[in-house]
């Protein structure tokens, strides 16, 4: 399970809420969710301002995608 995935369930959050926000589609989210896409930094920036604007927590890109790995 990704860190996205993760925190998405633990805060019980809509997914097509997010990609709405995040101006991105279910299923590109849903790829990026399940690990079969790495995201973009456009992306990483967008979901985590989307997560950030619904959960009003102040979000940031590493509690929701692993940073520090290098693209497989």
């Amino acid at each position: 399970m990704t860190k996205l995935e993760a925190f998405i369930k633990a805060r019980k959050l809509k997914p097509l809420r997010i990609a709405f926000e995040a101006d991105y589609s279910r299923q590109h989210l849903l790829r990026i969710r399940m690990g079969k896409m790495e995201p973009t930094r456009k992306c990483i920036k967008a979901v985590t301002a989307a997560i950030r604007k619904l959960t009003r927590e102040p979000i940031t890109a590493s509690d929701l995608f692993d940073l520090d790995e290098e693209n497989e």
